[in-house]
């Protein structure tokens, strides 16, 4: 298949994930339908009992009400995933089409582009398959352990930290109708996480991809520059040769606005998001490490696996973009650009310069997107949550 054909295929299947909540992510005009009002109505209600139950059982003792907000994180970056999609729908859907655009005009610039195109697809592909086991087998625990123990030891727990006032677990049509609305945010949120991450871990993916072809640009420059070089041994006095550098320059230079363009605007699409998500993990992590140190919880302990399973992916691709930055600055300071008129080295500098102040992904302007912030947010949540383990705070 054409990288092309891959790449529609691909954002036909996040779309296709997307219509499953009442999100389509292709429309023009954004509609509201029966599935959207039930999509927003999921971390609403979640926000509502959450909150109140947390408060009722607080009162009776400290743990109680930490064990009630185990997935508060959940909620946060529930949320921000829900309303990066309804509020920014319109640039996420241009970036869509975007990216169908660029495999079009450059799988047919030869089999090199070709291959680079076809490694980040199957890079998003390899993010996509991790993303979709992970939720699925978490959710799904989640989902089935309830029905489980209640089946087998008679054991009935729920499947979100709250129980809805005025029915009772105790009895079979409370706990019934308990389980039932607990599946509903729950499913919902399990097809949100993914869809959300997906398109963001999407979007970041390509900056990869661009790296690669720009990479790919800058190598046919440089022969072109080397094959000017050996031509002066070779060429009579006064011959001149132009190899065709200034359109390989400009088209260098061209695709590099164009890279420091797409890296700023996926910044702006998806700061907040990036951001809630990484800090919502990294409070997750904390509190479900408090309760599991102090007793052993069902949901807290595969909670404490999604959060941190989410985080790391988000680190692990910020730390590839960085490499990316590297690679993109590396290509250009070993140009050959002596080889240059005195006019082309004016535009070199002003790439190279841009190239040397790039712009990384930060969180909400205190650390940056890497794997370096995920082992640190790591270490300061298990320092935390054994600090309140250990004085019952």
């Amino acid at each position: 298949m054409k990288p092309s054909q891959r790449m529609h295929g691909l954002v036909q299947h996040i779309n296709a994930v997307a219509q499953q909540l009442g999100l389509d992510m292709l429309t023009v005009k954004k509609e509201y339908i029966f599935r959207t009002w039930v999509t927003i109505s999921a971390p609403l209600t979640y926000a509502v009992f959450g909150v109140y139950w947390g408060f009722l059982e607080a009162r009776r003792h400290w743990l109680e009400g930490i064990k009630s907000s185990i997935m508060l994180g959940g909620l946060v970056s529930g949320s921000a995933k829900l309303l990066t999609i309804l509020l920014r729908h319109t640039p996420i859907r241009d970036l869509l089409h975007f990216f169908i655009k660029i495999c079009e005009d450059y799988e047919q610039r030869g089999v090199d582009f070709i291959h680079a195109l076809n490694f980040g697809i199957d890079r998003v592909y390899k993010i996509q398959r991790i993303i979709f086991v992970g939720y699925s087998i978490t959710f799904l625990i989640m989902l089935l352990m309830p029905l489980v123990l209640l089946f087998y030891k008679g054991i009935r727990i729920t499947v979100m930290p709250y129980e809805i006032p005025g029915l009772s677990i105790d009895s079979n049509i409370g706990y019934g109708l308990t389980y039932l609305q607990h599946t509903i945010p729950e499913v919902v949120g399990g097809i949100g996480f993914y869809l959300g991450d997906m398109l963001v871990l999407l979007a970041l993916n390509q900056i990869q991809t661009f790296a690669d072809i720009f990479q790919l640009k800058a190598t046919a420059l440089n022969d072109a520059l080397e094959r000017k070089e050996h031509s002066r041994y070779v060429c009579n006095v006064g011959e001149y040769k132009d190899f065709n550098i200034q359109a390989l320059l400009m088209d260098l230079i061209n695709w590099h606005q164009l890279f420091v363009d797409y890296c700023e605007l996926v910044e702006k699409i998806y700061d907040n998001l990036i951001a809630a998500q990484v800090f919502a993990a990294s409070v997750s992590i904390v509190i479900c490490l408090c309760v599991s140190l102090n007793e052993f919880d069902l949901i807290s302990a595969i909670f404490f696996l999604v959060s941190a399973y989410s985080m790391s992916v988000y680190c692990i691709v910020g730390t590839q973009i960085e490499f990316a930055y590297d690679q993109v600055y590396q290509t250009v300071s070993c140009l050959s650009w002596h080889e240059l008129s005195c006019e082309q080295r004016k535009l070199y500098m002003m790439m190279l310069q841009r190239a040397q102040n790039m712009k990384i992904i930060v969180l909400l302007g205190i650390t940056p997107l890497s794997l370096g912030t995920a082992l640190q947010a790591s270490e300061l949540d298990f320092c935390f949550g054994n600090l309140l383990a250990k004085n019952n705070i």
